[in-house]
């Protein structure tokens, strides 16, 4: 799937479906002024088509889907949480829209790379391959063609999250933002780690980027917060009545009382260790994510009993996490082809 062409969609082929998001419009975004003369800049996404928007490149295919695996977790009053194996762009045109409340995509990061996948047992190695014949404009239509669709199927106050990192980080922002609109943009965290080698060639690469959009500006957003360091708890001296430490700030003549158990309200960098191989929660995925970084995700951008979908699984990570992080938000889960 990842190294595929573009194909051209039969004549009798299923035409899009009507309730099909309008693209938002970025004229006045990109709009030079006179003294300028004109600025060519591609107005839609990479492979949009006009007339048959992404399904000239991926035909729209109404098959059954095969669910192999299906299992209860998170709220007991909803339907069991599912695990779906198939291509998800056919998945998620099947899919309602409005119907999700927070989407979270690590797709491949264009890093032309072949991983190795162990799965508990050393004999049993499977491989996907992040290589795209076509290069970047292949890499992006077939991204974009499953954006298009998860504006679709987002809620009013829903929010998506993609995880990305050098290779198309700035690539994706652009194509997010004609298919978002520029001014839904919400985040780019910077998710920075220790993990992994250093260069002497150059600096070290340490983070990767994940890039957050709503569809309105109505969005579901919940305050978290973080340990603070250590330096920085010694700053606590004050005890109250209950044993809990706290400081007083002053600000504009006027006290405020910051309580240690409290923590301090995170920023968009976040310093969060990657999966070593030896951790208790590492499965063998080559590009597993940490479960404190989709906790966050999930625990800032959804309410308890919300639907939450990864339609890519790049993150490789346990269905145990929504259960335990999210408190009853229910996980629509999507493997790639």
């Amino acid at each position: 799937m990842l190294d595929e062409t573009d194909v051209t969609a039969p004549d009798d082929s299923v035409p899009p479906a009507d309730d099909a998001p309008e693209l938002p419009d970025q004229q006045e975004h990109w709009r030079a002024p006179a003294r300028f003369g004109s600025v060519p800049v591609e107005e839609y996404p990479i492979g949009w088509d006009r007339q048959r928007r992404f399904e000239k490149h991926y035909p729209r295919v109404d098959l059954p889907t095969q669910v192999v695996d299906r299992v209860s977790f998170g709220n007991s009053a909803e339907e069991p949480n599912r695990l779906i194996w198939g291509d998800n762009l056919h998945v998620m045109r099947q899919i309602e829209s409005n119907s999700i409340d927070l989407i979270y995509l690590d797709p491949p990061f264009f890093s032309g790379r072949q991983y190795n996948i162990m799965w508990g047992d050393a004999n049993e190695v499977r491989s996907f391959n992040d290589i795209w014949e076509s290069g970047m404009p292949g890499y992006l239509t077939w991204l974009n063609a499953r954006l298009y669709e998860a504006k679709r199927l987002l809620s009013p106050t829903g929010s998506i999250y993609l995880h990305c990192d050098w290779h198309a980080s700035h690539y994706i922002k652009v194509e997010m933002d004609k298919i978002f609109g520029y001014e839904n943009f919400r985040n780019e965290i910077v998710w920075h780690y220790n993990t992994g080698g250093a260069s002497t060639q150059r600096f070290s690469r340490k983070h990767d980027a994940i890039l957050s959009y709503g569809v309105t500006s109505d969005f579901t957003f919940h305050t978290q917060r973080e340990e603070y360091r250590e330096e920085k708890s010694d700053h606590f001296t004050e005890v109250d009545d209950d044993g809990r430490k706290y400081r007083v700030r002053t600000i504009n003549g006027k006290d405020y009382i910051y309580y240690l158990d409290e923590g301090r309200i995170c920023h968009d960098v976040w310093e969060m260790s990657a999966v070593n191989a030896v951790a208790i929660e590492r499965i063998g995925y080559p590009t597993q994510k940490p479960e404190a970084l989709l906790e966050r995700i999930i625990r800032a951008s959804s309410n308890i009993g919300d639907k939450v979908a990864d339609f890519v699984m790049g993150g490789g990570v346990q269905p145990s996490l929504f259960r335990n992080g999210s408190e009853g938000a229910s996980l629509a889960a999507i493997n790639r082809a």
